[in-house]
C-alpha cells in the first residue's frame, strides 16, 4: 500500500477507537483491522528466537518483540489507552501553545498507542519522544514510522532503558508507559514512571494515571473478585512521596499487614485495576492486565500476611509472615 493509503486506513481505524461509549458495533473490526495495517508493514516471525526473546531492564523485564505486538489485539487495552492520550493531548492544548510533548517510554515494534493519535494531530500540535529498549523491537518501529510518513511527529526515538534514562530538558507534558503486566509483576512500569516523576514537574500527566493491585478472593472461577484489602495504588501521590523520600533509585515502598478470617485452604488473588486518564478503566478480565495473580500462601498464616511491593531486576511482591 502506498503512504497515503495506509495513512487513510489509519484515520478510518482511529476514528472508530475513539468514538465514544465504553463498547461499539464497530470496535473490535477496527482493531482487527489495526492488526492486519501493521501486518501489511512489518512481518513479525514468531519462530525467531530474537522477536520472542525478553531484555532485561535495570528493573524489570521488557518483553520481546513478538509479544510487545501481540498486545494490540486486546480491544478493550488498545482503545482505552488511545483515547486517553487523546484526551491527554487535547487537555495540554487548551493550556499552552503546542507542540505538546509526549515522552513514549516502552514503544513496541508499533508505537501502536500513538499512531492513531497522530492522525488527529498536526506535528505543530504534538511531539513524541520515544524509547524502546530492544534493538529487534526498535528497527522495526523505524519501518514503520517510513511507511506511515510520520517523522514529523518524532522529536526523538532513542534505544534506551526508560527505568534509569536522564532527560535533557524537562519540557515533558505527557509520559505514556504501557509496559506492565498483571499486577505490576515482572515488566518495569513502575521503576519507568518514578524515574520520570523524579525529573518532571508536579502538572506531568501520567498515563495511566493510577494502577491498584488488591488482595482479593474469587468465590467461584470466572466471578468477580472480592477485595479484601488494596496493597498498592500507584498515582500521582504515592509517586511524589516515593521521589521525596527517595535517593537515587532505591525504591522503597511501604509494607502492608492483611489481617482477615480467610480460611488456610481458601485461594488468595492480586487483582489489578486501572485507571488510564479520566474516565478511562480497565477493571477485571477487560484485557490480560486485569487478569487475577495467584498467590502461594501455603507456608504462610492466612490470617496475617504482609505484603511489600519491591522493585528489583523481578519487580512484584513480597509475600510473607
Amino acid at each position: 500500500m502506498e503512504t497515503t493509503q495506509l495513512r487513510e486506513e489509519l484515520r478510518r481505524i482511529s476514528d472508530e477507537i475513539l468514538k465514544p461509549g465504553d463498547f461499539h458495533d464497530k470496535l473490535a473490526p477496527a482493531i482487527t483491522d489495526y492488526v492486519t495495517l501493521l501486518s501489511k508493514i512489518v512481518k513479525i516471525d514468531n519462530d525467531d528466537e530474537l522477536n520472542r526473546r525478553h531484555i532485561q531492564s535495570e528493573m524489570g523485564q521488557a518483553i520481546g518483540t513478538f509479544w510487545a505486538a501481540q498486545c494490540v489485539k486486546e480491544i478493550l487495552r488498545t482503545q482505552r489507552f488511545v483515547r486517553s492520550l487523546y484526551a491527554a493531548i487535547k487537555e495540554k492544548l487548551t493550556q499552552k501553545a503546542g507542540p505538546v510533548q509526549v515522552m513514549y517510554a516502552g514503544t513496541g515494534p508499533f508505537a501502536a498507542l500513538a499512531l492513531p493519535v497522530m492522525m488527529h494531530f498536526s506535528p505543530a500540535e504534538v511531539q513524541f519522544t520515544m524509547l524502546e529498549i530492544n534493538q529487534q523491537t526498535y528497527d522495526i518501529l523505524q519501518q514503520v514510522l517510513e511507511a506511515f510518513n510520520l517523522r514529523d511527529y518524532i522529536a526523538k526515538c532513542e534505544i534506551a532503558d526508560a527505568t534509569i534514562y536522564q532527560l535533557e530538558n524537562t519540557n515533558i507534558d505527557i509520559v505514556l508507559s504501557e509496559t506492565m503486566s498483571r499486577a505490576l509483576i515482572k515488566e518495569p512500569q513502575v521503576a519507568i514512571m518514578l524515574n520520570f516523576a523524579k525529573q518532571l514537574p508536579s502538572d506531568t500527566i501520567f498515563i495511566p494515571e493510577e494502577i491498584s493491585v488488591g488482595l482479593s478472593t474469587q468465590q467461584k472461577s470466572g466471578a468477580e473478585p472480592k477485595l479484601i484489602k488494596p496493597l498498592i495504588e500507584f498515582n500521582t501521590a504515592l509517586r511524589q512521596k516515593l521521589v521525596d523520600n527517595t535517593v537515587g533509585f532505591n525504591w522503597q515502598f511501604d509494607e502492608v499487614i492483611v489481617e482477615s478470617d480467610v480460611e488456610k485452604d481458601e485461594q488468595l488473588y492480586l487483582s489489578t485495576e486501572i485507571k488510564v486518564y479520566k474516565d478511562n478503566f480497565l477493571g477485571f478480565n477487560d484485557c490480560s492486565l486485569n487478569i487475577l495473580e495467584r498467590i502461594k500462601t501455603d507456608k504462610l498464616d492466612p490470617k496475617k500476611i504482609k505484603f511489600r511491593y519491591v522493585l528489583k531486576e523481578t519487580p512484584g511482591f513480597m509475600v510473607y509472615n
